[in-house]
């Protein structure tokens, strides 16, 4: 054999006689077609993979057999195959880490006391700083499930998941059509105080059945669960059971089934909340099946769910993809990039994964990290809407957790640990280097700056026709795309009270001036007052007679006919002041831009160029420019097109039935097209982007943070 095979250090093992606790339980797994070994700790509550040449070494260790015994069977066994000695020791290294082996000498009650006081360190700063989810465990419920599991439930399969289908999918595809109701002024039903309270009430029991169904699942499979206790999950108190003892099962679909059992709890009490709120009438009653519904759908979707957050998803998708540890392994593959590509340590040796793991590592770990802080700050600015002190202390608690600690902890391993003394120098390189790059690139380096807003395309007022009296269509009397000029009568209305209103005021006058001409020359005193009475009559007359006139529409502009839907015009009401048309040619479209409050001092200050992308053609641009802006703050929209309603992104007041008003102050900017720009789909939403100077991103960022305070929290 090969010298390679011996260490130097064997000498201080080879007398050992290792044997596995009696609390560690070994299963065979099959992960991406390959075999694994999931060594139990069943009492600390740890699982442990090993690859089958571990597991041979692991096997061997009976307590009977030193460490020379071990190593001879090995090669006997495997020949050419058989892992060298440092291989050997860096195993036993791990099983003892782990205390996973027991040996016949007598223990290092100092070393057992400072392994004992990590784990309790790690387990204290895994428990508390997560703001997302504080945990203290409180009682064993292992014997309660037991007693639970007697009874049918639907994780046993048969009859009971035809029941859960039976009552979610109906629901599934119920909710869409009450969802303007569901959605409607959302985040102050959810947040308001009186609301909390039933949520204070809902949720841990919504919660209990969710854990209970983890459990349940456990349990009907052979695992065990022996720790529950309450989490606070955004400052809501929820039980929780441990439930990884399913880590162990041997098929990848019952792990599966474990993860996604209380999701399932959840969905279908959720489908039952939603027919008790389609059903009841505005009351308690109702507020409680609501509250049942939100939490037990949205907080499903948000959290549990997505597998990049370490809740039942995560454990789902690790199954699926089988990936063991998924997080956890993505973290020290990056570590290992970072020091052995950055760093240039010699000793750093990639973590074993395959090829495929890899690629998953690679991805995984940012993608984790991005949505975790996405969905710390999205809940930190939902709460600060309501509780602004609370939503900030969430923020800066999260910050700390998920970004302080672990770059304090990166900083004292480099600057501490042994096996990067010698790399000093490239450390403090690769770090100044790095912090210099990220200074240029926030505040030094400028990058391209734009604002996007959308706007409806509209002609200007000279070009629009607007009914100018209200009255039902009798005829049209220009046909649509014919060329007409300032004056042309494009439609005709009649309205039969105006009408009526015009006989009667024609035949009051003819009374007066029958009563005048009686008194003329007879009656000088009488007459002149029947004569202030007639230009009275007359002028009313003269008033009803415009009106009249105003019933026929008439072109203010030179150009071509545009009409809305002009074969439904005829015997259609009209109000005064609702568009009927268009006449294009003369004069170029406008767009009536709208912009959030936060928007409008970079719009008004610094904007460089205009662009604008018209519906027809969105791959083409126009260029525009700015030709007004109302100076003030409003809460109306110049079309529901631009509404959340309407297909827009500007968030509308849920109590505002045209869709026209918003919720939060917004200013409009008017921009002129070029002539060559397109003038069809008038009052169609279009996109609009303005073009700013170049500015670093840090600068951009502290900005928006800036208007972000201001406009939201008056802060």
């Amino acid at each position: 054999m090969s010298e390679a095979l011996f260490s130097t250090n064997w000498y201080r093992v080879a007398d050992l006689r290792p044997r596995l606790r009696g609390h560690i339980r070994i299963h065979r797994h099959a992960y991406r077609g390959e075999i694994w070994y999931v060594v139990e700790d069943r009492v600390a509550g740890k699982y442990h993979r090993f690859n089958p040449a571990s597991y041979k070494v692991i096997s061997l260790m009976d307590g009977q057999r030193d460490m020379n015994q071990v190593w001879a069977r090995l090669t006997a066994e495997l020949g050419e195959d058989t892992p060298d000695q440092e291989e050997v020791i860096r195993l036993l290294g791990q099983l003892h880490g782990a205390d996973l082996i027991q040996c016949d000498v007598t223990p290092d009650v100092a070393e057992l006391f400072e392994r004992r006081g990590k784990q309790e360190r790690k387990k204290l700063l895994n428990r508390y700083l997560n703001p997302m989810s504080l945990r203290f465990p409180l009682l064993d419920p292992d014997r309660l499930l037991d007693w639970a599991n007697r009874w049918p439930h639907p994780y046993k399969g048969g009859w009971g998941m035809l029941i859960w289908l039976a009552v979610v999918l109906p629901a599934a595809f119920l909710a869409p059509m009450h969802w303007p109701d569901l959605t409607e002024n959302f985040s102050e039903q959810l947040l308001a105080m009186d609301n909390l309270l039933l949520m204070a009430v809902v949720f841990p029991l919504l919660k209990g059945l969710h854990e209970m169904g983890h459990g349940l699942a456990a349990k009907s499979r052979g695992g065990e669960v022996h720790e529950m206790g309450i989490m606070l999950l955004v400052f809501f108190p929820i039980p929780y059971v441990e439930a990884s003892s399913s880590s162990a099962f041997v098929k990848k679909t019952e792990r599966m089934l474990v993860g996604a059992a209380g999701m399932l709890t959840e969905l279908f009490v959720a489908a039952l909340a939603f027919y008790l709120w389609v059903m009841l009438e505005p009351g308690l009653a109702r507020s409680l099946a609501y509250n049942t519904l939100i939490l037990a759908s949205v907080s499903t979707v948000l959290f549990n769910g997505n597998p990049l957050l370490r809740y039942d998803g995560y454990y789902i998708f690790a199954d699926w993809v089988e990936i063991p540890n998924l997080g956890s392994r993505s973290t020290q593959y990056w570590r290992y990039l970072a020091e052995h590509h950055l760093f240039a340590v010699p000793e750093s040796e990639p973590p074993p994964a395959t090829a495929g793991e890899r690629r998953w590592f690679l991805a995984y770990a940012p993608l984790a990290f991005a949505y975790r802080m996405s969905v710390l700050f999205g809940i930190a600015l939902f709460v600060a809407q309501q509780y602004f002190i609370i939503g900030v202390l969430l923020a800066l608690w999260g910050m700390f957790a998920s970004i302080g600690i672990p770059l304090f902890k990166m900083a004292r391993a480099l600057f501490t640990e042994p096996r990067f003394a010698a790399r000093g120098m490239r450390i403090r390189k690769v770090l100044g280097g790095a912090a210099l790059g990220l200074y240029l690139l926030l505040f030094v380096l400028p990058m391209p700056y734009h604002t996007h807003a959308e706007g409806v395309l509209r002609l200007p007022e000279q070009a629009i026709l607007r009914a100018e009296a209200a009255g039902f269509v009798s005829r049209i009397l220009a046909r649509p795309g014919a060329p007409l000029h300032p004056g042309t009568a494009v439609l005709e209305s009649n309205d039969p009270d105006l009408a009526a209103d015009l006989g009667v005021q024609l035949a009051r006058l003819g009374e007066v001036r029958a009563r005048y001409d009686a008194a003329w020359g007879v009656k000088p005193a009488e007459a002149a007052r029947l004569e202030e009475a007639m230009r009275r009559e007359q002028a009313a007359v003269d008033r009803l007679r415009e009106r009249m006139a105003r019933l026929t529409l008439h072109a203010g502009a030179s150009g071509r006919l545009l009409l809305e839907h002009p074969d439904d015009l005829p015997g259609r009401f009209l109000q005064q002041g609702e568009v009927v048309g268009y006449v294009v040619g003369s004069y170029v479209p406008v767009v009536r831009v709208v912009v959030p409050q936060e928007d409008v001092d970079q719009i008004r200050l610094e904007t460089r160029d205009v662009v604008v992308k018209l519906p027809q053609n969105l791959a083409a641009t126009w260029p525009a420019r700015l030709l007004r802006e109302v100076p003030a703050a409003g809460h109306e929209l110049p079309s529901a097109a631009l509404g959340q309603s309407g297909g827009g992104d500007i968030v509308l007041d849920p109590g505002d039935k045209e869709g026209t008003k918003t919720l939060q102050s917004v200013f409009e900017f008017e921009l002129a097209l070029e002539q060559a720009a397109p003038a069809r789909f008038l009052g169609s939403r279009v996109h609009v982007r303005f073009e700013h100077p170049a500015t670093p991103l840090g600068t951009r960022a502290w900005r928006g943070v800036r208007r972000l305070f201001l406009s939201r929290f008056h802060v």
